[in-house]
């Protein structure tokens, strides 16, 4: 005798094979999508790695020397415009890490298009050994002379260290960071560069 439909309990398995295949499937989409987004999500970082380095290191290669540092920023003298071989505010460029940003930017002195050359000079502070580089960002920035831009984004942690206590001695520059992903910080980079020229000012040689 041919049955013509399902008893109840083939239909209870029907629809229970049904589920677990239907699981399986979804489950097995969601690990290739996980898959695709992982792989996806590190090739951006890395990318993003790679490039926050080469922007880092092209602060500091060609700086003439470092002026000051702490865990988190530091301050070069990026040139001497002036031809004086002394530091001049609108030669320095100050990096730091802005944890609540998550961001490494630069800032530097910007002086008005409007202002004539004679003001510029009046205004471009000349630094010696008794300068505080971070008094003298936080004066130009209250005064409005201050530009900054962000050199890296997405920066997670960061810590600096040099190969010299003394910030004017040093060549080395190490800088440890990660950078914010989609399945939390990445593994750390360092950049470990060194001034190609080291040229303190002429009151410290």
């Amino acid at each position: 005798m041919n049955r013509r439909g399902l008893t109840l309990l083939e239909m209870i398995l029907a629809i229970g094979i049904t589920a677990t295949i239907g699981a399986a499937i979804a489950s097995m989409m969601a690990a290739v999508s996980n898959g695709l987004t992982s792989r996806d999500d590190g090739r951006r970082t890395a990318v993003q790695l790679a490039t926050s380095q080469v922007r880092l290191s092209a602060y500091i290669a060609p700086a003439r020397c470092l002026l000051s540092k702490d865990e988190t920023a530091f301050a070069i003298w990026l040139n001497d415009d002036r031809e004086s071989n002394t530091v001049h505010a609108s030669e320095i460029r100050w990096l730091s890490f802005d944890a609540s940003n998550s961001l490494f930017t630069v800032k530097f002195v910007d002086f008005p298009d409007n202002w004539s050359q004679s003001m510029i000079d009046a205004a471009d502070t000349e630094c010696d050994e008794m300068t505080n580089y971070d008094t003298l960002l936080a004066t130009f920035d209250t005064s409005g002379l201050i530009n900054e831009f962000n050199l890296i984004d997405g920066m997670e942690t960061c810590s600096i260290w040099t190969d010299d206590l003394d910030p004017q001695t040093a060549i080395r520059i190490c800088i440890r960071f990660s950078l914010t992903t989609n399945f939390g910080p990445s593994s750390d980079a360092i950049v470990d560069e060194s001034i190609r020229q080291h040229l303190p000012p002429q009151e410290q040689q």
